[in-house]
């Protein structure tokens, strides 16, 4: 009896490696036809999107020196040396008073808040002062960093602090009864272990004090949060060796700050300008360079927003400046170390974008972190 020619590997009845077959089925697995057609239709969808079919812009420039100068209007005012050469904003994270808690009880809190805090601000794109280098001891404050007791001359280089404060660190323990059957006696239950829930609770809140001439708090983000743990113990104090509490805290504080990693991303993200403007030769296709480029952590197809800033002033003399999203547009192949080129669709926006316009990378939150992360309505709360 002859034996029939190998067609393919086989791993739990799907053919690998199967010659095409006209909609043949091989063995029990799927049609080997599906992948393949899978991935042509992916192929061509790309190529399709690519090309500007479907209507998205393409993010490749062949020749950019093949495109023409368009000459730009500036706003007004625009923006100084200054402002056009830091384009990282720089950040020192402080701590607060926390009233009726011990500091000795907060000393590892505050150090590993300060540490998720300052990851969480350079992976922003922003500069973190290193505490290490500042004489921080009497950095407390209930408000402004001008009630702050010192001298605080060396935070004048900064443009953010951060400020944390406690006001709730507590841990509780509870526990519950064995469970018990209907048949079951009390003293049938009496020598089984009954659940300890262990419970850390945090309430902080982390200030957002802009540093200027007149310091002023721009955010406040509260904080609300708790976690649990269940052991099985005959002791109904329900002891927790101090390690495994400060893992409860540190899990408590993870969760809750991990909400914060959004709105802190988009307060904090790298800023950059508008600074020429090009055109496809006999097509509507337009380019913009900005000053933000691969250092700030712009890559190929992200997309970035064009904001126009506005200064006002109130009737008291106050000083203000605010900025709002004119357009949107995506990064070229032309990437560089501290500028790119990206291309912006002039045909949905509803204003002129000028020499000097303000730019700023787009962060939007992952579909994976929003199901699986806590609940951030419930923890955070902004004001």
């Amino acid at each position: 009896m002859r034996s029939r020619p190998q067609t393919g590997k086989r791993s739990e009845g799907v053919v690998i490696d199967a010659p095409i077959t006209a909609g043949r089925r091989v063995g029990s697995g799927l049609p080997v036809r599906f992948p393949r057609l899978v991935h042509g239709f992916l192929l061509l969808g790309w190529l399709l999107a690519d090309l500007g079919v479907l209507g998205c812009a393409s993010i490749r420039v062949s020749d950019l020196d093949a495109y023409e100068s368009i000459p730009m209007n500036r706003v007004v005012p625009y923006p100084d040396a200054k402002e056009l050469r830091e384009r990282a904003f720089e950040i020192i994270v402080v701590d607060r008073v926390s009233a009726g808690i011990d500091d000795d009880l907060l000393l590892e809190p505050r150090r590993w808040t300060r540490r998720q805090l300052e990851g969480m601000v350079a992976e922003a794109g922003a500069t973190v002062i290193d505490r290490s280098l500042q004489d921080l001891p009497a950095i407390r404050t209930e408000g402004v960093l001008s009630e702050l007791e010192g001298n605080l001359g060396f935070l004048s280089g900064a443009d953010y602090a951060l400020a944390t404060r406690f006001s709730t660190y507590r841990y509780t323990a509870s526990w519950k009864h064995p469970f018990k059957f209907l048949w079951q006696s009390t003293e049938q239950v009496a020598d089984k272990p009954g659940t300890c829930i262990h419970r850390a609770e945090v309430e902080f809140d982390v200030q957002v004090i802009e540093i200027g001439s007149n310091d002023r708090v721009s955010k406040t983000y509260s904080f609300e949060h708790q976690a649990e743990r269940q052991t099985k113990s005959l002791d109904r104090s329900c002891p927790l060796a101090p390690p495994a509490k400060s893992l409860l805290f540190e899990t408590a504080m993870d969760e809750a700050l991990g909400c914060l990693q959004l709105p802190i991303s988009r307060l904090l993200s790298p800023r950059g300008h508008v600074l020429a403007h090009r055109k496809a030769p006999e097509a509507e296709r337009h380019l913009y360079r900005i000053s933000l480029g691969s250092v700030q952590g712009i890559e190929i197809g992200d997309d970035v927003e064009i904001r126009r800033e506005q200064h006002a002033t109130s009737p008291s003399g106050g000083y203000s400046r605010s900025e709002r999203v004119i357009a949107i547009g995506v990064a070229t192949n032309q990437v560089m170390a501290q500028e790119a080129w990206v291309e912006i669709d002039l045909s949905r926006g509803t204003e002129e974008i000028l020499d000097g316009d303000v730019v700023r990378p787009v962060t939007r939150e992952g579909l994976l972190s929003s199901l699986s992360g806590p609940n951030c309505q419930r923890i955070l709360a902004e004001r």
